[in-house]
């Protein structure tokens, strides 16, 4: 199988019923997708968005704008199957993807375990605290080997890496590289070499454009299409796209899953005696939510625990050395030195101290089909939202800025501008209900939470490392609310020791009950982020995959 091949079929070729249901196509859904073929069982994987191969995805401001789906209150722009999906809420707004893959299509690659005490909090299950961590840390492994996780191989040196590497010195850190799921070209070989990764799937090896979160025309970005999924259709999965679910009916003999197929705009139906949600955060939690409302028996505590993981996304703008931090794309936009992948560095800031303190810093890349936006964007919230670090060169930065507004983003200050992406830990309060069968995010002053102002004196003080302007998240500013925007929602279906506290079991079967005791809806799991019942501090990508292995190997133990 090559990096290019198809996966999904239409679902007119459907059966009426299958053994298993996996609901999503992410981290959670595919590993669902891969072990229970694996275990003979007839499977089949709903995903709402549509297919997408390397090639297809947006170049383009214009297509990147017709990618954009967004959600607020009650009106919605955009298609319902685009690929950036943005639930923009009063006190949190979220962005996932949507599509063949999940957000892993669209996500930043990095593969990062939580610190052991993470893991030992007391919102976890007792079974899962009190098991060899050797265990866990085998399906991490696990999990690492399937999506190719390794380290950016420093072949190319990368000019963002270096002003990164200042910026860590500023506030007495370390630059390292974390593992990220990108194919390179291994040492000596022809960059145009195809590599088998562990599912058998021929990939071409990164050439470093910079545009993973747009989506990787390469097809050197180790999405869920690259591994479990191709996995799981090798095994006897049937992948089928356009259908989104909306909820379960419990019957005798399994489930029945309704959903919406988008290319014939009509509501259907399909029998399963299991059923796996894995639709993310949002979707697993709003699927929960309307089956309850039409007669499900589930937990109390649907909706809660639901954590932004402490994201942050700020920018230290018009630096005094260059960063050659946006995209070119393929065929590259402009001549410039490698880009690299979106992330490649790490500043990890977890300490002995306080949990709740700690915080990881990674740069990042923004993608080439913004690039004309950029500007104009960053040269207006400069002044208005952001704060110059060094004194002495302000001529010199206005004629960067007025390089880039001339020139384009490839020129000048916008040339001299790194991302920061930031993971943390805040309260894990906020909650998700229905409102007029909508999902909706309530969390009043998510973003006062004091983790946040630290965050942002952490930032300032990176970029005088740099000389630059130090831009926080303008929505987070007073003006606006403190609220936040969140790559990483997590909760909602907590899992926990049993429905008083939680919505799944430490093995992701969903309790049947609102009482003490651990009676779960035979055959029904909940395996993605919304399990997660707490802040991770880091991207939370492979514990989701880790937990998903884990709850999997004791699922098809039972089969």
């Amino acid at each position: 199988m090559r990096w290019n091949d198809r996966l999904s079929q239409d679902i007119d070729q459907a059966a009426s019923s299958y053994d298993v249901i996996v609901v999503g196509s992410g981290y959670g859904a595919g590993v669902a997708a891969l072990r229970f073929a694996q275990a003979g069982l007839t499977t089949a994987v709903l995903e709402r968005g549509i297919e997408r191969i390397p090639g297809e995805f947006p170049t383009t401001l214009m297509e990147a704008a017709s990618e954009f789906q967004l959600h607020h209150q009650d009106r919605s722009l955009g298609g319902p199957q685009a690929l950036f999906d943005m639930r923009a809420q009063a006190d949190v707004s979220v962005m996932v993807g949507c599509g063949l893959g999940g957000t892993s299509l669209i996500n930043g690659n990095v593969m990062l375990e939580p610190e052991p005490r993470v893991l030992q909090a007391a919102q976890w299950p007792h079974a899962l605290r009190a098991e060899d961590p050797q265990r866990l840390k085998d399906y991490y492994q696990l999990a690492r080997d399937m999506l190719g996780s390794n380290p950016y191989p420093n072949n190319q040196p990368l000019l963002k890496l270096e002003a990164f590497r200042r910026q860590a010195a500023a506030i007495e850190g370390r630059m390292t590289l974390p593992p990220i799921n990108v194919t390179f070209a291994d040492k000596g070989a022809s960059t145009q070499q195809e590599i088998n990764n562990r599912a058998g799937v021929a990939q071409p090896p990164c050439n470093l454009c910079g545009d993973c979160c747009s989506g990787c025309n390469i097809g050197a970005k180790n999405t869920v299409a690259m591994n479990y999924l191709p996995a799981a259709r090798a095994a006897g999965a049937s992948l089928f796209t356009g259908a989104e679910v909306k909820w379960l009916e419990k019957l005798d003999s399994g489930y029945r899953v309704h959903y919406f197929h988008h290319a014939s705009g009509s509501a259907r139906t399909i029998d399963a005696k299991r059923v796996s949600l894995g639709a993310g955060t949002l979707g697993s939690t709003e699927i929960l939510l309307r089956s309850r409302e039409r007669g499900l028996e589930l937990s109390d505590r649907l909706g809660h625990e639901f954590s932004g993981n402490g994201d942050v996304i700020a920018f230290a703008y018009n630096n005094d050395l260059p960063v050659n931090g946006i995209g070119v794309g393929n065929p590259p936009l402009a001549k410039l030195d490698a880009v690299g992948p979106v992330i490649a560095g790490l500043i990890d800031l977890r300490r002995d101290g306080p949990v709740r303190d700690n915080i990881v810093i990674q740069e990042g890349v923004l993608p080439s089909p913004i690039a004309p936006l950029l500007p104009a964007l960053l040269s207006g919230a400069a002044p208005l939202f952001g704060e110059d670090t060094d004194s002495g060169d302000f001529w010199s930065e206005l004629s960067r800025s007025f390089s880039s507004l001339v020139g384009g983003a490839y020129r000048g200050a916008v040339h001299n501008t790194q991302t920061f992406l930031v993971m943390a830990h805040e309260s894990s309060r906020g909650q998700l209900a229905l409102v007029d069968d909508e999902l909706s995010i309530d969390w009043p002053d998510a973003g006062k939470d004091p983790i946040f102002q630290h965050i942002s004196d952490t930032l300032e003080r990176a970029t005088r490392g740099t000389g630059g302007n130090y831009i926080a998240n303008p929505i987070w500013s007073p003006l606006l609310g403190r609220n936040l925007v969140s790559v990483h929602p997590l909760g909602g279906c907590p899992m926990s020791d049993d429905a008083t506290t939680g919505v799944v079991n430490q093995g992701g079967q969903v309790f049947a009950t609102t009482t003490a005791d651990e009676s779960v809806h035979q055959g029904l799991y909940v395996l993605d982020g919304s399990i997660v019942p707490r802040s991770l501090g880091v991207n939370p990508s492979l514990t989701i995959t880790a937990l998903a292995e884990r709850a999997m190997a004791q699922a098809i133990g039972s089969v």
